[in-house]
């Protein structure tokens, strides 16, 4: 790969993580749709699984103290059905209909994310479901977050329960979809030298995120981020087409 290149992934995981740390969601939603132009789909999978992994862990030490454990522990658990199924996805399916998917999925979790749905009232199995949904979605794009984003919001959790939840869940379901992509050979060289290029870039991100969510609107900032994943969303579907 050439500097630029190295520079544009570098500029994205900046920009992905930071938002990751102001609201706890949205590094891979950003950071695959654009890493996939100057790479291939497998390695942008790989690659801002192994960022997120790093990124959630240092969050979830952050927030040790937030007592959200339970449905933590209900997600991870049912997020181990899912991953198997994505990793089949991700060896099997053709490149080009996973990114017109993943760019699907990022359209989704926009739609989800300016909408506002009450769903105190549906029994547990439906938290299970969109646990297994996210741990098909981690091994398949690195995007499992729509689901858990959607769950979380419409089970009216403060803000601080939002981020703890979702960076306990990131953080198991990373690191087990970095196991099987280690198990069935997805992890290359190319792969580990950007992601030893982009995870200094995030620890600044995550940094300055967390430094930002006293002094940051949280509902001005929101519409940037539902632009950026707009954004990205259309440009994995343009990828898919014409590239």
């Amino acid at each position: 790969m050439s500097i630029t290149q190295f520079i544009f992934i570098a500029v994205i995981v900046l920009g992905a993580s930071l938002i990751q740390a102001l609201f706890g969601f949205g590094f891979a939603l950003i950071a695959v749709p654009l890493m996939i132009f100057v790479v291939d789909l497998p390695t942008a999978v790989v690659t801002a699984t192994t960022v997120s992994f790093v990124s959630t862990s240092m969050q979830w030490y952050e927030s040790r103290a937030i007592q959200v454990r339970e449905m933590s522990q209900r997600l991870i658990l049912s997020a181990l059905v899912g991953l198997p199924f994505g990793l089949w996805l991700l060896t099997n399916v053709d490149a080009r209909y996973m990114k017109a998917f993943l760019g699907c999925m990022v359209l989704v979790g926009v739609f989800l994310s300016i909408k506002g749905f009450d769903l105190q009232r549906l029994p547990v199995s439906f938290d299970i479901a969109m646990g297994a949904f996210s741990g098909l979605l981690s091994t398949a794009t690195s995007t499992n977050g729509p689901p858990l984003v959607f769950l979380l919001h419409s089970r009216k959790y403060t803000p601080h329960e939002f981020r703890a939840v979702l960076n306990r869940v990131f953080t198991i379901s990373s690191f087990l979809s970095l196991a099987m992509f280690g198990f069935a050979g997805k992890i290359t060289s190319e792969s580990v030298s950007l992601a030893l290029v982009a995870i200094p870039v995030m620890g600044f991100g995550v940094f300055s995120g967390i430094k930002l969510r006293q002094k940051v609107n949280p509902d001005h900032f929101r519409n940037i981020v539902v632009w950026l994943l707009l954004l990205s969303g259309l440009s994995a579907i343009l990828n898919a087409i014409f590239v």
